[in-house]
């Protein structure tokens, strides 16, 4: 019979061995140099059910989609960089599937379209990050950014920033990872991009990111939507008609003020030249913003501007900010899946061709899918959206 002194030693060794294996546990969930979570708020559940009766809403035919689960809402704050590599603060959402099973999840990170106003992102209302918040439904750990310069960031948005925009991307992956790692959500390897019009454009930032600075994780596959990719321009091609003239005056704004370019004379006509300060305070929607401006190119549009702008030197500087921003000669390491409507018109479907040839001549994965019909907007793509999911199961 072992002596009690013996069996003591004995408890004290295991006890020893499960405090070392927990302790492990904590060890492992390393805290991320950027994409801490600084705040994280909850915003509730949306039920599989209300998700299944909004799908008529988006334009998605209810038997080529089915929500499975119910999704729980975080709004988040997290720690990213801007241009200059200093620490700022970014807002996001976070969608997680109520699953009764144990089984890992996918990360799923995805990126919505052109917004001016500032409080039209999902951290707000998780509606605006239906990507994630489908996505989520059907079993992925989902997260959406905002973006640097939207939700509660204090700085100004810029929509072509390769920099800052990437970087808010990786780093909400980063913070994801070390939630669920502290808050015991399995997670597995895979993590996904899924990318829509301005969203395209800064998935594809993200790889540019990851290449330049790897981080502790890849991505396995990621779909871009209706995106754009090339600012080398040769030619300006400014149609007699502007689908949204909030869209096409706001980057060039935005990029007059942050590098101090004092060009806006020589590219917007009176009146609308002196509305724009109002109209760009971030309160208000590229809608509501269009009513302030006219859609007639000739109008609203310098002479100079137009039939000038790649061969003056008046704008040389911006064209070369564009150039800088542009991820045309980016090969992401993954596969990736181009989608374009060749009747978009916002977004010329040849930015998706272009960006996807480059990719494949180079030795990326690239394939692309064109739409014959479908205009510039979310429920035009909303189907795709389908398509782009059903496609990334396949690097399950």
């Amino acid at each position: 019979m072992p002596s009690h002194k013996r069996s003591y030693t004995y408890l004290f060794l295991a006890f020893l061995i499960i405090w070392g294996c927990e302790n492990d546990s904590l060890d492992s969930c390393e805290i991320p140099s950027v994409g801490n979570f600084t705040k994280v708020s909850d915003m509730g559940v949306i039920s599989a059910n209300f998700i299944n009766n909004i799908r008529p809403d988006f334009g998605i035919p209810e038997d080529s989609f089915t929500a499975l689960y119910d999704v729980q809402i975080f709004s988040v704050e997290y720690t990213t960089t801007d241009n200059k590599n200093n620490i700022i603060y970014a807002s996001g959402a976070v969608y997680l599937p109520l699953t009764s099973n144990d089984e890992p999840l996918s990360i799923l990170s995805g990126q919505h379209g052109y917004t001016i106003r500032k409080i039209d992102v999902p951290s707000v209302t998780p509606l605006y990050g239906y990507l994630g918040l489908f996505g989520a439904s059907i079993g992925y750990a989902s997260v959406q950014s905002d973006y640097i310069g939207l939700g509660s960031s204090n700085v100004s948005y810029e929509s072509v920033n390769m920099h800052q925009n990437g970087n808010a991307i990786v780093d909400l992956i980063s913070g994801i990872k070390y939630y669920a790692c502290e808050n015991d959500i399995k997670l597995n390897d895979k993590v996904f991009l899924l990318g829509y019009s301005n969203g395209g454009y800064n998935s594809m930032a993200a790889h540019k990111i990851l290449i330049d600075d790897p981080r502790d994780y890849a991505i396995s596959a990621s779909v871009l939507i209706a995106g754009y990719y090339n600012f080398n321009i040769d030619t300006l091609n400014v149609p007699d008609t502007l689908f949204m003239p909030a869209w096409a005056i706001h980057p060039i704004y935005i990029y007059d003020k942050y590098y101090n370019l004092e060009l806006l004379d020589k590219v917007i006509k009176s009146p609308y030249l002196e509305k724009l300060d109002n109209l760009f305070k971030g309160d208000l929607d590229a809608i509501t913003i269009n009513t302030y401006l006219t859609t007639n190119t000739r109008d609203l549009f310098q002479p100079e501007f137009l039939n000038s702008f790649t061969t003056s030197n008046v704008f040389k500087e911006y064209r070369q900010k564009l150039a800088d921003n542009s991820l045309l000669n980016t090969v992401p390491k993954s596969p990736i899946l181009f989608i374009h409507s060749k009747e978009d018109n916002a977004v010329d479907y040849e930015q998706s061709v272009d960006m996807a040839t480059n990719i494949q001549v180079r030795g990326g994965e690239a394939e692309i899918i064109l739409l014959e019909k479908g205009l510039h907007s979310p429920v035009a793509y909303a189907p795709a959206v389908i398509e782009a999911i059903n496609w990334l199961k396949k690097f399950e």
